[in-house]
């Protein structure tokens, strides 16, 4: 048998409008007869039918009850527009898996192709719809369609039908059985929101909707053949799956009449949302819990005058009051199976769970991230993260958006003047309101309120340093928290991007990783300038009143790859120091990766990464049998009394050195220096020597060491600065401070 529905007409082929169903029919006809047998051509409406038997390749005990030849019917929308459908018209057609779920009536309809009809519409073949035909019998039978989702076809919703949208707070009214909210946001009601809640700035008051929900218990639960078509066939869905569906109904609308909620006009719409488990067609079990929704034109007053409990209100007093309650009445539902339903997709308000699931995360990460600067790399990393389901948020910034601003600020022109803190919370809490973002109008570096950072600092299990600025990079990584480090920002041409992370236990501070970096951008050939030229131009008339000219188009690119770097470095417990650059064959990624000694010499620290260990180590060696030498680069901090050396100098050609002495020389050494200090934006500095010692000797200074270091002294006193001494032998090496005897050995 095939689906002939009232109101359909045999139709010759040639009056089909259907491209597609006009091919498939000459396959059937043609290369197909061998195991296919043309049974009608139907017009039904806008719609194109195509009936014919398809002979099934079974086995001898298939999983389930497929014939050896099945009648199938497709349905083609004339205009193309929409997907084929494929529907099975006999009654005892097997429940399985990759079914659609159709309304009450109508045959089933099997899904042969989940794929985006609007993707595939323009080279789908007759060939590949009758192979892909063929696939799902065969793989009905061997038991191989798998899952228990039964998702509604589109083709047979009602022309006018309202998309559902769950609030994050409807769950929690649901469980404690609370009143629901509803409210739609234009007059034709097409989006529905149902809450806990009413936003205050909700519109459509002149709309009058009233939700109703029901949840079914797993073990009550059957697996729904049908989606019902009218409150009747509802109501028998329900009290099957023990649901007291009329008591509960008739209380609701009781409840609705008494709030006035059906006084007035406007138009009414009642929903009724179903939490129910998906269950397996071919186990039986209970799979994942989902909520469908059922709506109605008809209002709640007219649902209870139907069943019987209300009457309407004809009396031509109190004209306000359309329904009067009718005391004594017989309450049934079988007068409202001529009030029709029709099932809506039901939407998830978009939270953390899933934006992850969306964005392919394994999970969404609910952690606290305090980030410091909402700029151009602070908004655009953020709000990132926030749509993949990544973090909630706490901004920190002092800085007012102003004109210039917004030309790479994901900000707009209506938060020109306003804070820059507290426009991108509202932003991100514009997204999710689960990321619960908290601003703070302040300055880290000099805090008006220093007990309300503490206390978000405390609260915080990251802290992101998004400021592009060096002393708030340093300050992030000195402060007493037990929070984890990150640093992210592009450098001034805007060609690159550098990120930094922390190690969990925080061997590695951002400290150690921007003395790796910076020694990374001295040696990498391929980051010469790296920290160059800056283009800049002023925004207003103070001299000082500078910007760097960098489109949008680079700060949304590097902040896509800023933002999966920290979403996936934050996965892990190691350290992570990458830098993108992008040149004219596209973007080139660099990761960095090492580790430091430190050592202890008159009060100050003295931070070596490995890698320079090995390199003048190396160098000792090739020099040998005689000593060789040249100038250190790196940074001072006062405060911290911390040394951090990034970069050993070659020796100038000029240097002398034999087997027991070294003497530097001074061949082009101040371009040299000057030559490093401009490759890494002036942030390292001539800080003092190092040498080797020849084979056989330690790394303890010689008398000569000794006095050099002294003269070293005194020429770095001219610029207040300590000296420092690196001396190099064969199993260790020492460490000289201001001229002092004492050292450290590593």
């Amino acid at each position: 048998m095939y689906w002939q529905p009232e109101g359909s007409n045999v139709v010759d082929v040639q009056e089909f409008a259907n491209p597609l169903a006009k091919a498939l029919h000459d396959y059937v006809v043609g290369p197909g007869d061998s195991y296919t047998t043309l049974g009608e051509c139907r017009r039904f409406e806008e719609f194109d039918l195509l009936s014919f038997d398809l002979v099934v390749e079974r086995p001898q005990r298939p999983v389930y009850d497929i014939l050896p030849v099945e009648s199938l019917t497709l349905c083609f929308a004339r205009t193309g527009s929409m997907a084929f459908a494929v529907l099975v018209a006999r009654p005892d057609f097997p429940d399985t898996p990759h079914q659609n779920l159709m309304p009450e009536g109508f045959p089933a309809c099997i899904c042969i192709d989940d794929r985006p009809w609007q993707d595939t519409r323009s080279f789908y073949t007759a060939a590949e719809l009758m192979g892909r035909l063929s696939g799902w019998f065969e793989k009905a039978c061997q038991g191989e369609l798998h899952g228990a989702g039964q998702p509604l076809d589109p083709l047979f919703l009602p022309d006018s039908f309202s998309q559902i949208i769950l609030k994050n707070d409807f769950w929690e009214a649901a469980r404690l059985g609370s009143s629901l909210f509803i409210w739609a946001v234009d007059q034709e009601a097409q989006c529905i929101f149902i809450g806990g809640s009413r936003p205050s700035g909700a519109r459509g008051d002149d709309i009058r909707l009233m939700a109703f929900h029901c949840a079914i218990e797993p073990q009550q639960m059957k697996r729904i053949k049908r989606a019902p078509r009218d409150l009747g066939q509802l109501s028998d869905f329900l009290v099957d799956a023990g649901v007291d569906f009329p008591i509960l109904l008739q209380q609701s609308i009781k409840d609705w009449v008494n709030g006035k909620k059906e006084i007035g006009d406007g138009k009414r719409i009642t929903c009724f949302l179903v939490t129910m488990p998906q269950i397996d067609p071919t186990t039986s079990d209970v799979g994942t819990t989902e909520t469908v929704a059922f709506v109605t034109a008809y209002s709640p007053g007219e649902i209870g005058e139907k069943m019987g409990f209300l009457l309407r209100n004809v009396s031509g007093e109190a004209k306000g009051i359309n329904f009067l309650p009718n005391f004594g009445a017989r309450v049934s539902m079988d007068a409202v199976r001529d009030f029709p339903v029709s099932m809506s997709f039901v939407h998830k308000e978009f939270d953390a769970a899933g934006a992850a699931l969306l964005s392919g995360e394994p999970h969404a990460d609910d952690r606290r991230v305090l980030m410091i600067g909402a700029g151009s790399a602070g908004s655009a990393i953020s709000e990132i993260l926030a749509r993949q389901g990544l973090f909630k948020w706490t901004i920190v910034d002092d800085d007012t958006l102003l004109p210039h601003n917004v030309a790479r600020h994901t900000l707009n022109n209506q938060f020109v003047g306003r804070s820059k803190a507290i426009g991108l919370a509202n932003r991100l809490m514009g997204i999710r309101d689960d990321v619960d973002a908290r601003p703070v109008v302040d300055n880290v570096l000099t805090p008006i309120d220093k007990a309300v950072l503490d206390q978000q600092i405390g609260d915080a299990e990251f802290i992101l340093d998004a400021s592009a600025t060096v002393p708030v990079s340093r300050w992030a990584s000195d402060l007493p928290s037990a929070a984890r480090r990150l640093c992210a920002f592009f450098t001034p041409d805007g060609k690159s991007a550098v990120l930094m992370i922390e190690d969990e236990a925080r061997s590695l501070t951002l400290r150690d990783l921007e003395t790796l970096y910076l020694r990374e951008v001295l040696q990498n050939p391929a980051l010469e300038g790296h920290l160059g030229a800056v283009d800049r131009m002023q925004y207003t008339g103070a001299c000082r009143a500078l910007t760097n000219r960098i489109p949008m188009a680079s700060i949304q690119m590097f902040s896509g790859l800023i933002a999966a770097g920290i979403a996936s470095g934050v996965r892990t417990t190691n350290a992570a120091l990458k830098i993108w650059t992008v040149n004219e064959d596209g973007v080139r990624s660099t990761t960095v990766s090492g580790t430091m000694s430190t050592t202890k010499a008159e009060g100050w620290s003295v931070v070596l990464p490995a890698s320079l260990k090995l390199e003048v180590r190396q160098r000792r060696s090739a020099a040998l049998p005689s000593e060789t030498g040249g100038s250190l680069m790196g940074m001072f901090d006062f405060e911290r009394r911390r040394v951090d050396v990034v970069g050993a100098l070659p020796p100038p050609s000029d240097s002398v050195g034999t087997s027991s002495s070294f003497t530097r020389g001074i061949s082009r050494l101040r371009k040299d220096i000057e030559a490093a200090a401009a490759r890494t934006g002036n942030q390292i500095r001539y800080i003092g020597e190092w040498h080797s010692h020849p084979a056989g000797r330690s790394s303890r200074p010689s008398g000569t060491d000794l006095e050099q270091i002294r003269q070293l002294r005194d020429a770095m006193e001219l610029d207040g600065l300590p000296a420092v001494s690196l001396i190099v032998a064969e199993d260790d090496m020492s460490v000289l401070l201001a001229g002092t005897r004492r050292s450290a050995n590593g």
